[in-house]
């Protein structure tokens, strides 16, 4: 009976890290949750490789599903390091005791609005959402890309605009919180019930609406900002605004999990990533870095206009507003974000149980 659950388990890890058959773990590798897009995770874990030696063996989740894994793992985690979550989560897993404190010397120049002050979670810089167009499809309209949210709420974008689930996707959450606080509580709910009325539907995930808008299967979409400019590169006709209200903002959060035994791999990769190298990279893909002076390909020199937001508020807030969320608009999630949000909320109350 051991012999099995030890075969079912080996397996298992195979199936989620892709770990070859040589052995479950090569001696310079680690096993990681990541939180970009799934092109992001795959150039940054080669990038790693490139510059540390270390391979990174990662499975792509959303920030939610991220959440919740480690949640239900605790205290004994399938992975070593987490590379890319939101505040929320990282905050709540500071709180819980998740990571294991480490105080890169990489991070000690890079400013305090990047790290935590105990070294248990570090941000590879600002994560912001957009406004995408369709180029094509908007001129055979004869429309042009709205340059408020307010607009958005006009009957000619019936059915026509995509946006993620915030009980599947961090990106959604965030896009909920900054309309929550840039129209206040009362009104924000306002204005997400007369957007609704225009949502053709709710994705799983943040970069999904990108895609959506870039095949032109619909107008517009309100989606994470990390494969918009892969994306354009690509050829596919999209085009992007910061609305004149402006965009919210985030973190790409990164902890190393207590308890890993790869803690010396661990720490190295963290000092990779306070690496002027590093930033050089995100910023390549679009990214604003964590270190100041380089460019974002995708924003330029110049920070883009931010929203006022409090991610302290935010963080509180994350369960009521989701719930809130559920209650107003769930029905129109896509299959796929109706499966993965309920088996998390199941999680969850078995949890408390």
């Amino acid at each position: 009976m051991k012999v099995r659950v030890f075969i079912i388990t080996a397996l298992a890890l195979i199936l989620t890290f892709g770990i070859a058959s040589s052995g479950l773990y090569a001696a310079d590798s680690i096993s990681a949750y990541l939180g970009f897009s799934r092109e992001v995770n795959e150039a940054l874990s080669k990038r790693i490789q490139e510059k540390t030696g270390i391979e990174v063996k990662g499975i792509t989740l959303s920030w939610g599903e991220i959440g919740a894994r480690i949640a239900t793992e605790y205290p004994r985690f399938n992975a070593d390091m987490i590379l890319s979550v939101g505040a929320a989560e990282a905050i709540n897993g500071a709180k819980k005791g998740y990571f294991e404190a480490y105080k890169s010397p990489a991070w000690d120049d890079i400013d305090d609005a990047f790290k935590s002050p105990d070294g248990t979670y570090y941000a590879l810089g600002t994560f912001s959402f957009l406004l995408v167009g369709n180029k094509e499809k908007l001129a055979e309209k004869g429309y042009g890309m709205p340059m408020s949210y307010k607009e958005l709420l006009d009957p000619k974008w019936k059915g026509q605009i995509v946006a993620p689930s915030p009980r599947t996707s961090g990106t959604a959450f965030m896009i909920n919180y900054s309309f929550l606080q840039l129209y206040g509580e009362k009104e924000g709910w306002k204005y997400l019930e007369a957007l609704d009325k225009n949502m053709a539907f709710y994705t799983k995930s943040g970069n999904a609406p990108t895609d959506l808008v870039g095949r032109g299967e619909y107008l517009l979409g309100l989606t994470a900002d990390e494969n918009v400019l892969k994306r354009i590169n690509d050829g596919y006709p999209l085009q992007w605004v910061i609305p004149a209200e402006g965009i919210g903002y985030e973190g790409n959060y990164c902890t190393i999990l207590k308890g890993t035994k790869k803690l010396a791999l661990c720490k190295k990769i963290m000092d990779y990533l306070g690496s002027k190298d590093a930033s050089e990279f995100l910023a390549s893909m679009g990214y604003i870095p964590p270190r100041p002076g380089i460019p974002s390909a995708l924003y330029g020199a110049a920070k883009p206009k931010f929203i006022n937001v409090d991610h302290a508020w935010a963080v509180k807030n994350k369960k009521k507003v989701v719930k809130q969320w559920k209650s107003k608009f769930m029905m129109k999630e896509t299959a796929k974000a109706k499966e993965v949000g309920d088996a998390k909320e199941a999680e969850e109350a078995k949890k408390k149980q």
